[in-house]
């Protein structure tokens, strides 16, 4: 009983770093896409995009299209909460989540 709890906890681990290490990852790639695509600096992934001033509704729209684009899913505007783009951080969380409802043989909530 002993090995089938550490192998579970082991397993709980490392599926908890590789989802810790995909948002870095996306973390850095979107931080990427602001500087390279929408030519805006954030220096930090915890900086509040909306009160700092990067994002105004005209560079939300521009972000939502880069987005879809760079990661080739379409954004219904029933699924937009501003909460999930207020950090570069809470963008990665959202494409993170989005990405994983796409995998195959997932079931959609939605339908």
């Amino acid at each position: 009983m002993a090995s089938r709890t550490t192998a579970c906890s082991t397993t709980c681990w490392r599926r908890s770093t590789c989802r810790m290490t995909e948002a870095r990852d996306l973390e850095t790639r979107i931080a990427h896409l602001f500087a390279e695509r929408l030519e805006v600096q954030v220096p930090s992934p915890d900086l509040d995009l909306f009160q700092a001033g990067v994002l105004d509704s005209l560079m939300f729209v521009k972000l939502l299209a880069t987005l879809e684009e760079e990661f080739g899913f379409r954004l219904a505007v029933e699924e937009l909460e501003i909460d999930d783009f207020r950090t570069v951080r809470h963008i990665a969380r959202f494409v993170a989540a989005k990405r994983r409802s796409a995998e195959p043989g997932r079931v959609n909530a939605s339908g």
